[in-house]
């Protein structure tokens, strides 16, 4: 664990609860958790969580089929791959579509896709790097085979990049930033250019998410009030959140612009297998992808992934109290 932030919320009735343990990357997509535990939403929905941050991807996911931690913040393509190694989770909220957010960085002299014949492209050995810069190459009508692949840690992608080692990076906010206004970098694609296709997801294990249903129930309903907290204090939310990641406002403001968090509303629409926006539609792109890479053996069943019983109670709950206001 590179670090870990403990927030030890608790109510009168519940003392000695067992902290849930969260784990979240670098992906700012994840920062609304960051937040919560700062201006104590979690203590505010009888909830004690402790919010466990990881450099790499590979790390978080370790933690997670050891049970270091109880949930976690991922892509799909991550969730798919837990899955197909025999992990069994339950995905609960949809934190964000990427829309934007996943970027393919040029050098300077890099000044579109199909410069990137015979170059070095190097990405986190993650599916979704692979899947954006397949999508790029498959857009551009380039082989996979005209280009050189390097595997390269999100925490060496600004050195990389600076000691010119890569031709172009497959990243994410705050260093694809950096590397657009600082190092001349150029923007050749993103996932605004395939969107809905890049999904960023809440899944706990199928274990803890069976035997604490209320607590995660709270866990996602100070999810849903750090959201209103951002659109209504952006920038008291920004300080916050760039003073804990060490970056500035202005790139955390930025990285914001490249993603879309659905509120309540739209992640039952996202849970609703009736609704033209549902999850289980979407993820079949990835699904599709993995299996035509090898990826995955067998197709998954997102039915049984997916669980709508937390949002559906939660909104359940809301028309409630908008009934007896």
């Amino acid at each position: 664990l590179n670090c870990v932030i403990t927030f030890s919320s608790c109510s009168n009735t519940k003392e000695n609860m067992t902290p849930v343990k969260i784990g979240i990357n670098e992906w700012t997509g994840y920062d609304p958790l960051i937040l919560a535990d700062k201006i104590d939403l979690f203590k505010k929905n009888n909830v004690q969580v402790d919010i466990v941050r990881f450099k790499t991807t590979e790390e978080e996911m370790q933690a997670l089929k050891d049970e270091e931690i109880h949930g976690a913040g991922f892509t799909l393509d991550e969730v798919f791959s837990l899955v197909a190694s025999g992990f069994k989770g339950k995905v609960v909220l949809i934190v964000d579509y990427s829309m934007g957010g996943d970027m393919i960085i040029g050098q300077k002299d890099i000044k579109s896709i199909a410069d990137l014949q015979g170059k070095t492209i190097a990405y986190e050995g993650s599916v979704v790097g692979e899947f954006l810069l397949n999508r790029a190459l498959q857009t551009n009508y380039i082989r996979e085979s005209s280009v050189k692949l390097s595997n390269i840690n999100a925490d060496k992608w600004l050195s990389a990049f600076k000691e010119k080692n890569v031709d172009a990076l497959v990243c994410f906010n705050p260093i694809a930033n950096v590397l657009l206004n600082e190092q001349e970098g150029n923007l050749l694609f993103s996932s605004a250019d395939i969107p809905f296709e890049i999904i960023d997801v809440l899944i706990f294990s199928e274990s803890f998410y069976q035997n604490n249903k209320a607590d995660i129930k709270n866990l996602v309903k100070a999810w849903f009030d750090v959201l209103t907290y951002i659109n209504t204090n952006t920038i008291k939310a920004a300080e916050i959140i760039s003073s804990v990641k060490n970056i500035s406002p202005e790139e955390y403001t930025q990285g914001q612009k490249g993603l879309i968090a659905p509120n309540l509303k739209a992640n039952k629409s996202n849970f609703d297998s009736k609704s033209d926006e549902n999850i289980y539609k979407h993820s079949q792109v990835i699904v599709n992808y993995m299996l035509s890479k090898g990826l995955l053996v067998n197709v998954i069943n997102s039915a049984d992934l997916f669980q709508s019983e937390i949002i559906f109670e939660i909104d359940k709950e809301k028309e409630k109290q908008e009934l007896n206001k």
